[in-house]
């Protein structure tokens, strides 16, 4: 129920549940604390996922089963990365190793790195962004820019320039990136560009060749463009 009423957004109805829990002869133990600050942080209540997260974390000192998952300081860390608090999130980490139970993989240590970086990025300290997906970028073979590291690495080398970018991108020598725009566009006429009426099987074969081509109406104006991926 506090799954459901947390994707749903009822901050309400995880409160009244949460305080019945509580006033109950209801046994709670990790599983239902975890599902208590995934509700409220699935309804954007990080106060109150903070609240069931102390309480865990005082509770376990007498009753080690309910010391808290890896998962549960990954989901804190990043409604705090989201708002830029970069010390809590830097905080979270340093206590995820000592503080939790069971094994800590791979991937959640990788993402605990992506998560610093996002609240330093989201906390304007770009030198520190700009330090961590170096060390990111060393420790990982790829990533997809579609997702959310890739996303914070993108606005790390939008905001840090060629010269300091730590991904070392490669200018073409005959690029001058002072130029304008217009002197390496190619001419309209010269991408022959397609009819917009045109039937999608009689053109198929133009998209073997070209990765985009343009699209003109009746009166010659461009009206979009169509990618051939």
């Amino acid at each position: 129920m506090l799954q459901g009423l947390g994707n749903s957004q009822d901050l309400y109805s995880v409160l009244k549940i949460v305080v019945e829990m509580k006033s109950s002869l209801v046994s709670i133990d990790r599983t239902a604390y975890t599902a208590m600050a995934d509700a409220f942080l699935a309804c954007g209540s990080i106060d109150g996922a903070l609240c069931i997260f102390g309480e865990i974390i005082k509770q376990a000192g007498d009753n080690k089963d309910l010391r808290p998952k890896p998962h549960l300081y990954l989901s804190i860390m990043r409604a705090f990365a989201t708002i830029g608090d970069f010390d809590m999130v830097r905080r979270l980490k340093e206590r995820m190793w000592p503080d939790s139970v069971g094994s800590i993989s791979r991937s959640a240590k990788q993402e605990a790195d992506e998560l610093l970086m996002e609240a330093a990025i989201n906390n304007n300290q770009v030198d520190v962004a700009r330090r961590l997906l170096r060390r990111i970028v060393n420790g990982k073979e790829h990533f997809s820019w579609r997702s959310r590291v890739g996303l914070v690495a993108l606005k790390v080398e939008t905001l840090s320039g060629f010269t300091n970018s730590p991904l070392r991108p490669h200018v073409f020598p005959q690029i001058l990136l002072n130029d304008p725009v217009e002197k390496y566009m190619i001419p309209f006429r010269e991408s022959r560009p397609l009819g917009a009426d045109l039937i999608l099987e009689n053109v198929a074969m133009r998209f073997l060749k070209d990765s985009a081509v343009p699209l003109v109406n009746d009166w010659g104006s461009c009206v979009g463009i169509v990618h051939s991926r």
